[in-house]
Order: C-alpha cells, then sequence, then structure tokens
C-alpha cells in the first residue's frame, strides 16, 4: 500500500492494541476540522492488542468493569455495554478479557466509521524524520507521512528467558501468548510454568479450559500469589508524608499504616489504593539508584498486593491447590535438559536448598514481558534507536520520556513530534500499564496533538 501522494496526516500512532485504540478515539473526539489519523497495527483483529487476544474466556480482567471504561469522563461506560452484552452484570464484574477485546473492537469501529481516523493493517519498518513531517515506512515497501508520530506498541517484548532453553526447544514456550503456548499438551500431562503472577494464572485455567487434566507446576523465586480483591471503604490520601522520600521510608509506612487501618476494622487494600494517584509522583522523586533498589527488593511485595486477582480466579486457583492439580514451588531453575518424553527442569528450594526435579511435557514461561529494548531488533523500535531518536532508560524499563509523552533522544532533548504511550512510559511514570492510567494519558495526549495542530 502506497499512500505517499497523499497530504500529510496529523498523526500516526504505530500499534494498533488497546494504547493505541484508546489515543485514535480520543484524537477523533476533539472537533478538529479535517483532522487526521492514522492507526497502524498488524493484520488481524485490531484494538484488542496481547492483553485481550485471548480466546479464553477463562482469563479475566483483573480490575471491575466499573473502573474499565474506555473514557475518563464516562466511568460507567464500558459498566453499561457489558450489561447489554452480559445480562447481569455490573460495574463490580470481573469480565472476561476476551469481552473487554469486543468492547475496544466496537468502540474502534465507531471511530473508523467517522472518517478521522484510518486503520492500515500493516508492519512498520522504519520512521525518518524529513524536516516537519515523519516518513513512516511499511513491510510492503509503500510508505506515507504525518506531522507527529506516536509509539503504541504496548508490551511488544517476550518474556526473557531464564536460562538456555535450546536442548528443551520442543517442549518450551517462551512467549505464553502465543497461539500454541497452550494447545497440543497431552490431556494427563505435566505443565511446568515459569512464574507465580498473574499470568501464570492465566496460562494455568487456559489449561483447564481446553481440557488439560494432568498437574501443573509453578515456580518463582518468592513462590507467592497475588492478593484477591474485595469489598473495602476507600480512604483519600491528601498529602504524601515525607517517608515517602525513600524507598524504605515508604515501604515502611505503608506497613504502618495498614497496621493501623486494620486495627480500626479497615482493610489493607484501602491503605494500598489511597496510594494510586500519588504513585508517579512518589517514583520521579526518587533517585536512579532509589528506584533499582526498590525494584530488587520491594517490587514483588508491592505488585503482589497492587495488582490483585478477581474473586472468582481466587476461588479456581484454591480448588486446584486443595486438590493438588496446582502446586506452587518457591525456588530458582539451575537447569533444563531433554528428558525422555519431555524436559527434566532442575530447581533449588528457595527455603530448604533441597533439589527438585520436574519431568513436564511442556514449559512456558510465564514470567511477563520484557522490557529491555536497548538491543531489540524489533522495527521501528531499533531503527529510532540508531538514530538516537529515542533512549532506553537505564534501570531497562522503557524509553526515556517527558511528562507529555514525547520521547528523549540520546542528546537528551525530548522531540517535539516523537511520543510514546502506554507502556515504554514506565521509567517515567511506574504506572502506566493498566487501562485506568492510559485511558488518562490517551486523553491528555490527544488534547496536546490537537492543541498542535491548531497552533499551525
Amino acid at each position: 500500500m502506497n499512500m505517499s501522494s497523499k497530504q500529510p496526516f496529523d498523526v500516526a500512532v504505530i500499534g494498533a492494541g488497546a494504547s493505541g485504540t484508546l489515543l485514535a478515539v480520543q484524537y477523533s473526539r476533539q472537533s478538529l476540522p479535517g483532522a487526521r489519523l492514522v492507526l497502524v497495527g498488524n493484520a488481524g483483529r485490531p484494538a484488542r492488542g496481547v492483553a485481550y487476544e485471548t480466546p479464553y474466556l477463562a482469563n479475566l480482567l483483573n480490575v471491575p468493569a466499573g473502573n474499565m471504561s474506555a473514557f475518563p469522563d464516562d466511568r460507567g461506560h464500558f459498566a453499561r455495554w457489558l450489561e447489554n452484552r452480559l445480562p447481569g452484570s455490573g460495574s463490580g464484574t470481573f469480565a472476561p478479557r476476551r469481552i473487554y477485546g469486543e468492547y475496544l473492537a466496537r468502540i474502534l469501529d465507531e471511530t473508523l466509521a467517522g472518517g478521522a481516523v484510518e486503520l492500515v493493517e500493516a508492519t512498520v519498518t522504519d520512521v525518518t524524520p524529513h524536516g516537519d513531517h515523519w516518513t513512516v515506512h511499511l513491510h510492503s515497501g509503500g510508505t506515507f507521512t504525518a506531522k507527529a508520530v506516536v509509539l503504541a506498541v504496548g508490551n511488544a517484548l517476550a518474556p526473557a528467558d531464564p536460562l538456555d532453553m535450546s536442548r528443551i526447544a520442543t517442549w518450551y514456550r517462551g512467549n505464553p501468548w502465543a497461539e500454541d503456548a497452550v494447545p497440543g499438551v497431552p490431556p494427563d500431562a505435566p505443565v511446568l510454568l515459569i512464574g507465580t503472577g498473574l499470568t501464570m494464572v492465566d496460562v494455568t485455567l487456559s489449561l483447564r479450559e481446553t481440557g488439560h487434566r494432568g498437574p501443573i507446576h509453578a515456580v518463582s523465586r518468592h513462590g507467592k500469589l497475588y492478593q484477591q480483591h474485595a469489598p473495602y471503604t476507600a480512604q483519600r490520601l491528601v498529602e504524601l508524608p515525607g517517608e515517602f522520600s525513600t524507598p524504605h521510608g515508604a515501604f515502611r509506612w505503608v506497613r504502618e499504616a495498614i497496621v493501623r487501618n486494620e486495627s480500626a476494622g479497615g482493610d489493607w487494600r484501602a491503605v494500598i489504593d489511597s496510594l494510586r494517584p500519588h504513585t508517579s509522583r512518589i517514583w520521579q522523586g526518587w533517585s536512579l539508584c532509589q528506584r533499582g533498589s526498590f525494584l530488587r527488593h520491594v517490587r514483588n511485595p508491592w505488585d503482589v498486593h497492587r495488582h490483585r486477582m478477581a474473586p472468582e480466579i481466587v476461588g479456581h486457583l484454591s480448588r486446584l491447590l486443595a486438590d493438588g492439580v496446582l502446586t506452587i514451588h518457591a525456588g530458582r531453575m539451575l537447569s533444563a535438559e531433554a528428558g525422555e518424553a519431555g524436559a527434566r527442569i532442575s530447581v533449588r528450594s528457595s527455603r530448604s536448598a533441597e533439589m527438585l526435579h520436574l519431568d513436564v511435557a511442556r514449559v512456558i514461561n510465564c514470567t511477563g514481558p520484557a522490557r529491555n529494548y536497548s538491543t531489540t531488533g524489533i522495527p521501528p523500535i531499533a531503527r529510532l534507536r540508531e538514530q538516537g531518536l529515542l533512549t532506553p532508560d537505564t534501570l531497562r524499563l522503557g524509553f526515556e520520556s517527558d511528562q507529555d509523552g514525547r520521547l528523549i533522544g540520546i542528546d537528551g532533548s525530548a522531540n517535539r513530534t516523537l511520543f510514546t504511550i502506554g507502556p515504554l512510559r514506565i521509567p517515567t511514570l511506574f504506572e502506566s500499564i493498566a487501562i485506568p492510567e492510559i485511558r488518562v494519558q490517551a486523553e491528555e495526549l490527544s488534547r496536546l496533538l490537537a492543541r498542535d495542530r491548531r497552533a499551525v
């Protein structure tokens, strides 16, 4: 497809998943005469991205419907849509992620019908600046131009391998979201899942949905499952206490606040969630060294309590654990070897230092998406990095950007017309992967882009 003869688009959004869709929808609502935004994504089902592409109904959202609206100014939008799609549901329903993907797709379809947004199903291979516009190159050889570019690639990297898995390549699936990750496991065969977070939970329930009956082992260094959602009385934290100037002080304050709250009949969830509006400010107030310390020592307990599971999911897991179908191991993987009919994984227990040898028919990496973009060859990220137009952050969480989402180049300056949205903004915002945060980013960035267009 060659679009080079057309007038430049106002904005080219690279990535047609949830982040790109939310931005496109918000831009179309800015009341700009003649507005033109192009959303570019791989052929397939747009709007859903990795998170909402799942075919398994057992994979539920970990945020209730009442907080999953695509629109910050209409918090009940998704809950109303869901009630029509699933009669009897409500704002407290934890909907299947597949159905949330349908919701995003419907919103995108309505936006495309308005004419301000165009969808191009293609792979972007390069993005190059030329004066006051950008040239976007497609795998087909076609090109088009845009005045601004937004990277909305979501979680582009598969989990990092914990070991050299080449010896068990036949039985190993390094990407838990790939189409071949779950299907094809013999019904009674044992499976090993690397990681005990939310991805492990999704894969476990996906296996059961496909008819798998065999034992499932899950291993991580801490061996902890995430906590569950439960009702609580919300509390507001108006000002941040001085303890939040360091990760150690913040962790101490949280623990003490939970004790006080529970002593008064409250719930620890109220304390954790009272911090959500302040998380980015806390993160930005720490030095690079302090951020690294948090990631090494505090991030796991924080994630376990911050990103919680739906009660229905906890019920399923509890039954699997009680029946001995699911076993959680706290330990470190030391080796992966080919066995007689599968893979043999050796794990050293974190608690007893004893060795455990697991013979399994499939190993699935569920450690979550990697975020080290310093060496990735994924286009167009690699090309923009090679041109010095974006900079991987020191902690390998994403890319450096300013408060508005402008990407920062190797020279330390923010590019006026090159932006990002969603997970790539983790180095700046920390909280940048959930819909409640991304929908606000989409609204704010769409207004900025519209303002820039009006100023031309």
